[in-house]
């Protein structure tokens, strides 16, 4: 099926009972110049674009749970439409996480349609549109060069994202969407992200319901953090002004990404080492606290061992060192000491934030706890692993394919559905729910 938007037509392909659009174009690439500029709308294209294959990926290093396949010309997004809709049709906008330095939308092989995030079954099996995007990361998406030299742009990574609701607004209709019923989810940063887009000026208007999973809700710099944090990182990449990045090699400033994340960790940084900056204009305060001024209905939880993924890998003897670290006092109980260290960091990162926020929310705001993984999880109810069963997704973080998994999958995704529906998840409003 053809789709005129307002750049040019774009032309998908039919797979899992939807008609996917792969790579469109939402941004001018971020390249040369335009590296550490907030975005600007594509150029219009001539003809019909095929969008028949997912793009590449943000910059990042290589990690464990990192994207392959990567560039800095990454701003496209992809809009999962399933086949049938006879109505303008709820549209749902994912964010990824990934800490703020690793993550994508894309492919991880170049021509590829195997996207990491395939959202067509999640589509289908919700009624919704679904649309993923690329924003940029790490250096690129959030070191904050714009206190050096204001030819360097702030937050570069949230302001992708607003151009990606920018586009959605503008041309979702003409795929069967309704923009004036748009929902933006995301998860870790991702869901991070979404509270900061909920207190900028530049995003308002351009969705109507959010749903925050596992936020990092904490996790930003003061401009005072983020000079500092600047400063080493340069001093890592062995340059003396933001000017000169533009003319390193990219592996050099990768490596540089990489001994700057090492030195965060070493210090005691509980944050994201790329985390966005409070830098009094493009974010005026804390997003945590300045969200709870907002009336956008929003539903927002975690998982019951958000803790497991980053504790269970680290051997015991080094427990007590990553304690003083990030001072966080064990829970008082008979578990193993493991369990109880993981546990604090699951209660400081996300428990006691999410709480704050419910509690004096301005506007309506529903609560959840996940509490369930996929029997092959071997961290258990950890950061990430609802994302396998609520998207049926197999390889992030388990593998939904038992029976188990596909009933809890299939409610999960009617608390979603509803949600992006109606507006209200199945529950009384202020109270939580427990999914498994």
């Amino acid at each position: 099926m053809v789709v005129q938007t307002v750049y040019g037509k774009v032309e998908g392909i039919q797979t899992g009972g939807c008609n996917v659009y792969y790579g469109i174009p939402f941004a001018k690439p971020p390249v040369l110049d335009l590296t550490f500029r907030h975005p600007l709308p594509p150029d219009p294209w001539e003809g019909t674009l095929a969008a028949d294959k997912g793009s590449k990926n943000p910059i990042q290093p290589p990690t464990k749970y990192g994207m392959k396949n990567n560039s800095l010309d990454c701003l496209y997004l992809n809009v999962f439409v399933p086949e049938g809709l006879t109505k303008p049709a709820p549209v749902m906008v994912w964010i990824y996480g990934g800490s703020y330095y690793e993550g994508g939308a894309g492919t991880n092989t170049e021509g590829s349609t195997e996207l990491v995030y395939d959202m067509s079954y999640f589509a289908k099996e919700t009624g919704c549109i679904v649309v993923t995007f690329n924003y940029r990361l790490n250096v690129y998406g959030f070191l904050n060069l714009h206190f050096l030299d204001d030819k360097f742009d702030q937050n570069n990574g949230l302001y992708d994202q607003i151009m990606a609701l920018k586009f959605v607004n503008e041309n979702i209709a003409a795929f069967g969407g309704d923009p004036q019923n748009v929902t933006v989810f995301g998860q870790s940063a991702g869901a991070a992200c979404i509270l900061a887009l909920m207190t900028m000026p530049e995003a308002s208007g351009l969705y109507q319901k959010t749903i925050v999973q596992s936020p990092c809700a904490e996790h930003f710099f003061t401009e005072e953090e983020s000079e500092k944090n600047t400063k080493k990182f340069l001093l890592f990449a062995g340059v003396k002004s933001p000017e000169e990045l533009l003319y390193l090699p990219e592996n050099e400033l990768l490596s540089a990404a990489k001994r700057y994340y090492e030195w965060t960790l070493a210090r005691g940084e509980i944050r994201c080492a790329f985390s966005p900056t409070i830098d009094g204009v493009t974010l005026k305060e804390c997003p945590k606290d300045a969200v709870k001024a907002s009336k956008v209905p929003m539903m927002i939880g975690s998982v019951t061992e958000e803790g497991n993924l980053f504790i269970n890998p680290i051997p015991t003897i080094l427990l007590p060192v990553l304690q003083a670290y990030l001072k966080l006092p064990p829970r008082k109980s008979n578990l193993p000491y493991k369990k109880r260290v993981s546990d604090a960091l699951t209660e400081h990162v996300y428990i006691r934030p999410i709480k704050d926020i419910v509690e004096n929310y301005s506007g309506q705001v529903w609560r959840y706890v996940f509490d369930y993984c996929t029997p092959d999880n071997k961290f258990g109810i950890c950061h990430i692993c609802e994302l396998p069963v609520l998207f049926g997704l197999d390889g992030i973080m388990g593998n939904p394919n038992d029976e188990e998994s596909k009933q809890v999958g299939k409610r999960a995704r009617k608390i979603w559905s509803d949600f992006a529906h109606k507006g209200d998840p199945g529950w009384k409003e202020g109270t939580g729910v427990w999914i498994r």
